[in-house]
């Protein structure tokens, strides 16, 4: 026995319209159409499915039997087409995240919103860890992309992409005496207390490089892995740093006022993609969306900067 698609489609269409005028519609044939189908389909099952009462269509027990049958097979294919369409639209997906926390507590955060905010059925995780890590993962296929601190060398299993170059800013608290200054320069840093960044950290050796080749003398009191904590250390009038701009513009305190810093320091990063893997659209989509925030704030659209008290 060889069932026909199209006997089956004209069962179901009766089936759920009650007639084979309303099937005929549906299916966009003419009536005498719709009962030839039934009648090849009774001939090949071997049974009648219905009868006829006055003007009325009457299912047999058998016909209600293979409906379910029909129906659920076919509600399976209009479920796979919803899924194609919005696989098309990309209205569905996974999306897993892993950055260091310079990024992760700011600007992936207002890159995820706007990025959610179009593509609502895409499942996003987001996972803060050191850069060492975001590689592992990276190269174990454990993520679909992360963000780390530029590296100065490859990186087996994991695919590297230098995100555009943004300059690192001077926080500071609002009565000190770099305040009154619209930039500040390294020179300007001679004597200072420097809240320094992790001894690994690429901004921190920058700008240790910077100083030391001036021969520019300054004191690190604290130093700290998060760039957060810095500025927080700034607002207990610990003395001053230099931090990513994404960080300085989360950190809003009438305590502490943002300075641009001369000559410029680079806060570089990039984003990682495990190798050998196929790059779906939800990533690459997300891809554009940071790449463009990064080409922005590189322009100096995005920080929005403390001025101190008002």
């Amino acid at each position: 026995m060889e069932l026909n698609p199209r006997q089956l489609d004209a069962f179901r269409k009766v089936m759920l319209t009650g007639s084979m005028t309303g099937a005929a519609e549906r299916l966009r044939v003419s009536q005498p159409a719709v009962s030839r189908l039934i009648k090849d389909l009774e001939a090949t099952l071997g049974m009648r499915l219905f009868r006829r009462e006055g003007n009325r269509l009457i299912p047999g027990a058998e016909a209600q039997v293979l409906f379910r049958e029909v129906d659920l097979f076919y509600r399976g294919i209009e479920q796979v087409e919803r899924v194609a369409k919005d696989l098309k639209s990309l209205n569905i997906g996974r999306l897993r995240i892993a950055s260091m926390s310079a990024l992760a507590l700011n600007i992936l955060c207002e890159c995820l919103n706007k990025y959610s905010a179009t593509r609502p059925g895409v499942l996003v995780s987001l996972d803060v860890r050191n850069s060492l890590s975001v590689l592992e993962l990276a190269a174990a296929n454990q993520i679909d992309i992360g963000f780390i601190h530029q590296l100065s060398s490859d990186y087996p299993g994991a695919d590297i992409f230098p995100l555009q170059k943004v300059p690192a800013v001077c926080v500071m608290p609002a009565g000190h005496r770099l305040s009154e200054r619209q930039v500040v320069r390294t020179t300007d840093l001679d004597g200072e207390a420097i809240i320094s960044l992790g001894p690994n950290n690429p901004l921190r050796v920058k700008l240790e490089a910077y100083l030391n080749e001036a021969q520019i003398s300054y004191s690190r009191p604290i130093e700290t892995t998060l760039a957060y904590s810095a500025c927080n250390f700034v607002k207990g009038n610990i003395g001053l740093t230099i931090v990513d701009p994404f960080t300085a513009a989360q950190f809003q305190h009438p305590e502490v006022v943002t300075r641009p810093l001369e000559p410029r320091i680079p806060f570089e990063c990039s984003y990682v993609l495990p190798a050998h893997q196929p790059r779906p659209q939800v990533v690459q989509d997300f891809i554009h969306v940071v790449t463009d925030y990064f080409g922005a704030a590189a322009r100096g659209k995005p920080m929005q900067e403390n001025s101190g008290r008002s």
